[in-house]
């Protein structure tokens, strides 16, 4: 079966070399139209109506999901492209709809597309309602992260500390409350607000819920449910910086 596409990226070069690969790799797709603004992209999907959309999130002109507001009823699958990973991507994946990471290489873009042309029923609306309340839960202070269930949404006043533990990380809450989520400390750390710093190279902690700093060769913080937190001697200086 043959299926039509459509690539929506501000970078000329990048949207070039795009159409390259799935020509040359997905031959039972076939590019109709190269958009690089959000208004030539909803006229073009308007125009070709194609049953995939390699879309870029991040443009000049506005974000990738506006095409979606305004195309979403003629019911492509939507393959997003962007440089950076987000925590939002995990549930764009999770809701059977795909991305590529720049540079995009041959191997992710066959797995991409078969996977999409292979999947149900569209589910641009959910992803847009998905969407919005990640966005609605940044404004109120909240970080999304995976777990094996999806998505979990935690405000970052409630979090006292987290500790790494290989690719996952555990979120200690206030009240006693554990959290495993599957991403790795580093990867967490890119979320949180200024006042969550790293002590050691398997934890960091936040500011505001520290109840005493003990001296010692890099010494240990207590933290509001009388949990010890080692600080490591490389970590100690800029930790003992912030502090003050």
């Amino acid at each position: 079966m043959n299926y039509s596409a459509v690539i929506v990226d501000d970078e000329h070069d990048g949207a070039e070399a795009l159409g390259l690969l799935v020509k040359e790799y997905c031959p039972q797709l076939e590019v109709k139209a190269v958009a690089h603004t959000i208004e030539d992209a909803v006229a073009k999907v308007t125009l070709h109506k194609p049953s995939v959309l390699f879309l870029d999130i991040q443009m000049p002109t506005g974000s990738g999901f506006e095409v979606i507001e305004q195309t979403r009823q003629l019911g492509y699958k939507v393959i997003f492209t962007t440089a950076h990973e987000e925590y939002a991507l995990q549930a764009i994946r999770a809701n059977a709809i795909d991305y590529l990471l720049k540079p995009i290489i041959a191997e992710e873009l066959i797995r991409a597309v078969n996977r999409v042309t292979v999947a149900g029923d569209s589910k641009l609306t959910e992803l847009l309602n998905m969407v919005g309340q990640i966005q609605t839960q940044s404004v109120s202070n909240k970080i999304s992260v995976p777990c094996s269930e999806g998505l979990l949404f935690i405000e970052t006043d409630t979090i006292l500390y987290l500790q790494a533990d290989s690719n996952y990380t555990y979120f200690f809450l206030a009240g006693g409350k554990k959290i495993t989520a599957s991403k790795t400390l580093g990867d967490i750390e890119r979320l949180l607000p200024a006042n969550f710093v790293r002590v050691h190279t398997t934890y960091i902690v936040n500011l505001k819920k520290i109840q005493k700093y003990i001296k010692g060769d890099g010494g240990h913080v207590v933290m509001d449910d009388g949990a010890t937190v080692p600080v490591s001697r490389s970590q100690k200086q800029a930790f003992l910086k912030k502090l003050s």
